[in-house]
């Protein structure tokens, strides 16, 4: 999985469990609030600068995936639960490695289908040869 999906997916991942009330509580209890930093605090093999994070928290506001209340604490909306349901980031990775390995197979297909209408035009062409001789 790409590194920038990874981070994307854990990111809607933690807002997610904020949504059930024992993690919720946990959450707060041990990080605080939720805004950027404090989640990747509870994500730290990911070491990013500041723009890094807000970059994702742009791209993530402006999917209208997340919202972000007065007080900074970001929340997942509707939109990105449904988007979690359906795989998420890792989802699109997954697809598009798919559509790779198809176009893959489908250029080597191709290239043998024309191998095989050259041989038969050198078949042809012998057949006809073989007519006059």
């Amino acid at each position: 999985m790409d590194k920038r999906n990874e981070i994307l997916d854990n990111i809607l991942t933690l807002l997610m469990y904020r949504d059930v009330p024992i993690y919720d509580k946990l959450f707060t209890e041990n990080v605080g609030n939720s805004n950027m930093d404090s989640l990747f605090e509870l994500m730290p093999q990911f070491e990013l600068e500041d723009w890094m994070k807000n970059s994702f928290q742009e791209e993530l506001i402006h999917k209208n995936y997340i919202r972000i209340d007065e007080q900074k604490n970001l929340f997942i909306q509707e939109e990105g639960k449904e988007f979690k349901r359906k795989g998420g980031y890792s989802a699109i990775d997954k697809r598009e490695t798919q559509e790779g390995t198809i176009r893959e197979k489908t250029i080597e297909k191709f290239r043998y289908d024309k191998i095989a209408f050259w041989l038969s035009i050198i078949a042809i062409g012998v057949s006809i040869a073989s007519l006059f001789f």
